[in-house]
């Protein structure tokens, strides 16, 4: 993965956020889908962005950028059903 991704995802909607790990990425996931947004994460140390992701070389990293976009219309969404 790479900038190409990024890039790509842009295009489909998507908003790149911040990278997090641990319970902070869980946290992050969880108040953005509350608030009615898609999320989807990537590991950071897949992005593979020119040397700026050395900081996340540990094979153990398990830090991931948060990438979120609206629920786009048709689509359940929880946060709103049930409220006509």
């Amino acid at each position: 993965m790479s900038n190409e991704l990024i890039k790509k995802m842009a295009g489909e909607g998507w908003i790149q956020q911040f990278s997090a790990s641990g319970d902070k990425l869980e946290e992050a996931i969880d108040n953005y889908t509350w608030l009615g947004f898609e999320v989807r994460t990537i590991p950071v140390k897949d992005l593979g962005c020119d040397g700026c992701t050395v900081c996340f070389g540990d094979e153990n990293d398990d830090s991931a950028m948060i990438f979120t976009r609206k629920v786009r219309a048709g689509q359940d969404d929880e946060l709103f059903s049930g409220n006509d």
